[in-house]
């Protein structure tokens, strides 16, 4: 990758790590102290706030850092304070509409997902979802100077003070039960989401003196690249927002007690998804790096170079994806009696076999956001948008039919999950055509390589009787062994351009 792209995404891939493992070790406590069920009441409430958190910023970031690396790349940085100043009263204002909302009527929005005694966390939201509309504007203007330091400081930030804080106050709440022991979650979330606001707000006023400007003539092109970004953008966190509240009596239907049914939720969302979004945070960096710099490639003619940025990525990407996922599979059943020790008792083949559905649509939603980040660099959001929505259709459609079913049950989710990347994969690779080549060595030799070291310690833990941890241990050398060695072709073929280019 060249130098601006492949130091965004190490930077962002390493912050994202960080963040990943004190958010997986921030809910392993959190599991113990609130329980399996108390987990499940986080999941939900959190899948709503995800949700409002990407109509508020998730269009704002990404249209933000394609607008500002337009302007950068045709000398018109006279746009940049208006693009400020439009962003942020906009996010600002919906935020505060959304919040109030919540806010009025947290009782009953708790009441549909079945957890009446929960709504009290609903209520910070009316400081959480404008502190995170803000923080989207902000991220999006600095990183559409392909500067990726300060959203990963600022992430970083918010996870160890969400670790800390919220771990605390869930404790010090939790006392008085579950329900609050959540809110104390929450809570701590709330104070690390005003120390990273606080922390961008003065990298941007202040070391990149960029202060908003009035400039009208900038919210037509603005809301034409935000709109279709938003609304494709919260497609994702409104499947699972959806899949929150009707999962309980869905799963009800194929007899599973309502209890049971919100500490299966929690095991798909809390525990299992919690491990495999590690991976995610390869593709969701290299996605995130990729745009501006291809933003500006588009705004300058530059097509040859365009493609092989975007060659180079997606083989970095998979390359380093791959054996992160089947290696998480593989040790499945070592890892999560020695990570969740307590919660994770009678429900550990159910978590096994979860994980199988689950890494396989964290690799189709790797190259899902891989494709979308194409789509939005080359100016396509009206189509990303339709075939987001498109794929978030048959999700919805799959869950509701699926997960009824007794055999089936919470697996409808991972399943649904695989149907939505397919859906949108293949139609964004049919509308990128030519622009997105890779070579087939690159992608056949990674995904055989890891098929093997899977298949590897699948045997090796059935035939070796260890404690879990020397077994987990040895299975990590020896997975790594092999992917490295069956990937020597390649790993000297990256070497070789990286000194090529230094």
């Amino acid at each position: 990758m060249k130098s601006s792209v492949g130091r965004g995404a190490f930077i962002l891939i390493i912050s994202g790590f960080v963040c990943k493992f004190f958010g997986a070790l921030f809910r392993l406590p959190l599991t113990n102290i609130v329980g399996i069920e108390g987990i499940g009441v986080f999941q939900m409430i959190m899948s709503l706030y995800s949700l409002m958190l990407v109509l508020v910023t998730g269009g704002v970031t990404n249209s933000l850092s394609k607008l500002i690396s337009q302007a950068r790349s045709r000398g018109e940085k006279f746009k940049i304070g208006g693009y400020l100043f439009i962003s942020a009263t906009i996010a600002l204002a919906v935020s505060a509409v959304i919040a109030l909302i919540f806010a009025l009527f947290s009782k009953n929005i708790a009441f549909i997902q079945g957890i009446s005694n929960d709504y009290p966390s609903y209520l910070l939201f009316l400081v959480l979802i404008p502190l995170g509309a803000l923080i989207g504007v902000f991220r999006g203007i600095i990183q559409g100077y392909e500067n990726m330091t300060p959203t990963a400081i600022s992430q970083i930030l918010e996870q160890i003070i969400k670790f800390g804080l919220g771990l605390f106050f869930a404790v010090l709440f939790s006392k008085g039960g579950k329900s609050q022991g959540v809110f104390g979650a929450f809570l701590g979330i709330t104070i690390s989401e005003i120390v990273a606001f606080v922390y961008l707000l003065f990298v941007m006023m202040f070391k990149m003196k960029i202060m908003p400007k009035h400039n009208s003539s900038l919210t037509p092109p603005f809301l034409r690249a935000v709109l279709p970004l938003t609304f494709g953008g919260a497609v994702l966190p409104l499947t699972h927002a959806i899949d929150s509240l009707v999962i309980v009596s869905l799963l009800s239907v194929a007899g599973i007690a309502s209890e049971k049914a919100t500490a299966l939720f929690g095991l798909q969302t809390g525990v299992v998804g919690a491990i495999f979004n590690f991976p995610l945070i390869i593709s969701l960096s290299v996605g995130i790096a990729l745009l501006p710099k291809v933003s500006y490639l588009v705004g300058n003619n530059m097509f040859d170079e365009e493609k092989k940025i975007i060659k180079e990525s997606f083989s970095v990407m998979w390359f380093l994806l791959l054996p992160l996922v089947f290696g998480i599979m593989s040790i499945a059943s070592q890892l999560y009696p020695i990570i969740y020790p307590n919660s994770i008792k009678g429900y550990l083949s159910v978590a096994v076999e979860l994980s199988y559905l689950t890494g396989i649509s964290i690799i189709l939603t790797a190259i899902m956001q891989f494709v979308l980040s194409l789509l939005q660099a080359k100016g396509h959001f009206l189509f990303s948008f339709l075939i987001t929505l498109a794929g978030g259709i048959v999700k919805v459609v799959f869950v509701i039919i699926v997960a009824r079913i007794p055999s089936v049950n919470i697996f409808a989710i991972p399943l649904s999950n695989i149907a939505l990347a397919l859906v949108v994969c293949i139609g964004s690779l049919l509308r990128l055509d030519k622009s997105f080549k890779v070579d087939y060595f690159d992608i056949l030799v990674p995904l055989f390589s890891s098929i093997i070291m899977f298949i590897s310690i699948k045997i090796f833990a059935a035939e070796v009787h260890l404690s879990n941890i020397i077994l987990l241990l040895l299975s990590v050398m020896i997975g790594g062994m092999i992917y490295i060695s069956l990937n020597f072709p390649i790993i000297k073929k990256l070497c070789q351009e990286f000194v090529k280019k230094r």
